[in-house]
């Protein structure tokens, strides 16, 4: 699979798991830091002299190796994203008439991925296989069997 195939490349390069930060720690302040704090407050976070101060050598004391929110998103734009989103502009006629006498129009985004790359990501995603099913199963919403729940896989 795709993820197999990356994690070959990660061991033949002799890379650590947490590509492309350094440490599991960082890795979690990247997670913190993505999920909680806008690119500005990063900014003031990263200059904070707990994690700034460096050492002679250019050694972050931290651990850190990035000190600014641009380095930063430069290390999160390395990670894998998946399938490629491609943009498409539609015109939308809608039900409202302009000062003009004609109905209005707007052109917006159509945002979109090629869902079967999505299905075949999905599928060879090892974080997945043990709780993916290809199977139908019958489920039901008491003990005894009686009343059969109906829903999607």
């Amino acid at each position: 699979t795709l993820f197999e195939s990356m994690e070959a490349v990660k061991t033949a390069k002799k890379e650590c798991m947490w590509v492309p930060f350094c440490t599991e720690g960082e890795w979690g302040l990247a997670h913190f830091l993505m999920k909680n704090v806008g690119q500005t407050k990063m900014d003031d976070f990263l200059k904070l002299n707990i994690i700034c101060d460096q050492i002679h050598t250019g050694v972050w004391d931290s651990g850190v190796s990035f000190e600014n929110a641009h380095s930063f998103l430069k290390h999160v734009d390395k990670l894998w994203t998946g399938p490629a989103w491609t943009c498409e502009f539609i015109d939308v006629c809608g039900d409202i008439i302009g000062k003009d006498g004609r109905l209005k129009h707007e052109e917006v985004e159509l945002w979109q991925c090629n869902p079967i790359e999505c299905v075949q990501e999905l599928m060879g995603n090892p974080a997945f296989w043990d709780v993916m099913s290809y199977i139908p199963e019958q489920a039901y919403a008491d003990a005894n069997g009686e009343t059969c729940i109906y829903d999607e896989m």
